[in-house]
């Protein structure tokens, strides 16, 4: 992936505002983002992405602008890792215009951020960094809406996590046919809707989650599981509770004849909405149903995790395991809520195409890219770059695509 760096930063900070540097030569990515000519010194990660809304993960090292660089650093190890597979929206998403459209900058008065419109998107939660971070936090608003509303209502809301054993060697479409036959059976019949009558239960929220082995002492291979959100009566006893899951949990492991069954201390975990685990707690409850891909796994390596080592330092093997996740989830719901309990909080049915493509209506035109531009933009790889540069006006990016256009003459 090439971009645009050199012994000066391609962008810098002056007293009156941002400045720009001499363009350098092409090169590899360096293994961090600041490479990419952004200064993070003092620096203070916040807790909300202006952006998107998004909840970030605290690290000593995050960086506001970097992590919004990242979406489009991934994105493009994303397409390159997807090369020639089935998986093809991606090719497509920022980078090619809708239609006739034309290439805008847009600027969030509340934010002061940028996006671009006029561009097509591939609404992809599972493979594209940029779209994921939009349509996970609308979701995630979502699920805090219903959660909020239940509560007050005097129910409870707690956190069913299923899965299965599996191996280094077994195919992750093997493992998650397997599941999906088990989960069908443990949601069927007459004693489950008893169960549920007994538990007050009016609905769920059933996400997928996906994380790999392949570093840590033990390596297991691809490690799917289901995180349910169960929307039930108050005051239940979850120690009970819990075992009477995994009796369903195991009947129907057997029934989809999987060839390794849970066991109950690894198969099972229920927690109600304020003691699940250490990093749902840290991310919040709704945060953990809607950002599984997206965040850095403590154990393991969630897919996006396979990109980060893909675009920072070439890992051939975690792009061929990205590939793989990728095929297997294409055309999966991120989400799936029971019938009825959306209707039910007064949620309104969007689609992930349409979240993707929503524009801010206070966000104010910056200015307009021409297509020349735009090509050599895309060549640099450089669209979040151009981004940050807007934050500071208009003027700032017609300096880069000047001296874009320049050394690409002195290139010829």
């Amino acid at each position: 992936m090439s971009i645009i760096e050199g012994k000066n930063n391609a962008i810098g900070q002056s007293e009156k505002g941002p400045f720009l540097a001499p363009l350098g030569i092409y090169a590899k990515s360096s293994s961090l983002p600041e490479g990419r000519g952004f200064q993070t010194e003092g620096l203070v990660s916040p807790k909300i992405d202006k952006e998107t809304g998004e909840v970030i993960q605290e690290q000593k090292e995050y960086c506001p602008v970097t992590t919004r660089l990242e979406r489009y650093i991934l994105q493009s190890s994303a397409r390159k890792a997807l090369s020639g597979s089935k998986v093809t929206r991606i090719k497509a998403c920022f980078r090619l215009r809708q239609k006739a459209a034309e290439i805008s900058v847009r600027r969030s008065k509340e934010h002061n951020t940028c996006a671009y419109a006029g561009l097509q998107t591939c609404a992809s939660v599972w493979v594209c960094a940029v779209c994921a971070a939009k349509i996970s936090e609308r979701r995630k608003t979502e699920l805090q809406k219903a959660i909020d509303q239940h509560k007050a209502s005097g129910g409870d809301v707690l956190l069913l996590t299923l899965t299965n054993p599996h191996y280094l060697g077994d195919k992750l479409a093997d493992i998650l046919e397997g599941q999906t036959k088990a989960l069908k059976y443990f949601n069927g019949g007459e004693m489950a809707t008893l169960f549920n009558q007994s538990i007050g239960y009016i609905g769920s929220v059933r996400a997928l989650e996906v994380t790999h082995g392949r570093k840590r002492e033990v390596n297991n291979g691809w490690h799917p599981h289901y995180h349910i959100l169960l929307f039930v009566q108050s005051r239940l006893d979850l120690d009970a509770l819990r075992v009477k899951f995994y009796e369903r949990w195991l009947k129907a492991c057997i029934k989809a004849k999987m060839p390794a069954l849970p066991d109950f201390k690894h198969g099972i975990r229920l927690d109600d909405g304020t003691k699940a685990a250490a990093y749902a707690s840290k991310w919040g409850l709704e945060s953990e149903m809607t950002k599984g891909h997206i965040k850095k796994a403590n154990h393991g390596e969630t897919p996006f995790d396979f990109l980060r080592a893909y675009a920072y330092d070439d890992d051939k093997q975690a792009a061929a395991l990205f590939r793989e996740f990728a095929e297997t989830f294409k055309g999966k719901r991120q989400l799936y809520w029971s019938p009825g309990l959306k209707a039910m909080f007064d949620l309104e049915e969007v689609t992930d195409d349409e979240l993707a493509a929503q524009q801010d209506d206070q966000a104010a035109i910056l200015g307009y890219i021409e297509l020349d531009d735009w090509v050599r933009i895309l060549k640099a790889d450089v669209r979040g770059e151009i981004l940050e540069l807007a934050r500071y006006g208009w003027e700032p990016v017609e300096r880069f695509l000047l001296e874009l256009k320049r050394q690409y003459e002195v290139k010829k």
